[in-house]
């Protein structure tokens, strides 16, 4: 039993990891969001929806 939850937390760990990674690639994480902050929240849900969409989840 303790290796099967090993293995879980391994998988949920990398797909945390690969997440983070593409977070950094995106630019508005670099130069700061230019736009109204009411509005954020919507833009990143879109954001993570898209590339949940993007990579099948």
């Amino acid at each position: 039993m303790g290796q099967a939850v090993g293995r879980q937390v391994s998988y949920i760990r990398s797909v945390v990891e690969h997440a983070i990674a593409a977070l950094k690639n995106w630019t508005i994480l670099s130069t700061g969001y230019r736009h109204r902050l009411n509005e954020l929240p919507d833009t990143i849900t879109l954001a993570t929806k898209l590339e949940l969409y993007r990579t099948g989840w």
